[in-house]
């Protein structure tokens, strides 16, 4: 994932973080993007005291072709950059490929690899 400066255009993205490693093993523990949400959520909770979040659109496990994904919404960059950069540095340290996605008629294409940080 890019932890680079968000502009307008990047909350459109969203990132899918992929459960099985470039080495092509399945990502364990099995729950591990319901986790990884649950830190977003706290992270997230933490910037706004008082109010207690149990779901996110930031975030959302998933599963693509049979394989546990989660997908992250750009929006997060701009809402918790403390919450993305941890996301993006758990994918890095874990070995999980990201792939960014852009909403049909964005003009900026289908999807692809994320960039290298």
């Amino acid at each position: 994932m890019d932890r680079r400066r968000m502009t307008a255009a990047d909350r459109n993205e969203t990132y899918l973080i992929s459960g099985l490693t470039r080495h092509r093993t399945v990502f364990r523990p099995g729950d591990w993007a319901e986790r990884l949400m649950g830190v977003i959520i706290l992270f997230v909770g933490e910037r706004r005291p008082g109010i207690h979040i149990a779901s996110t659109r930031l975030a959302m496990p998933v599963v693509d072709a049979g394989i546990k994904c989660l997908i992250v919404s750009g929006e997060l960059r701009s809402v918790c950059p403390e919450a993305f950069d941890f996301v993006a540095r758990f994918a890095e340290d874990n070995d999980l490929p990201v792939e960014v996605r852009f909403p049909p008629g964005d003009g900026a294409g289908q999807s692809g690899p994320a960039p290298a940080d």
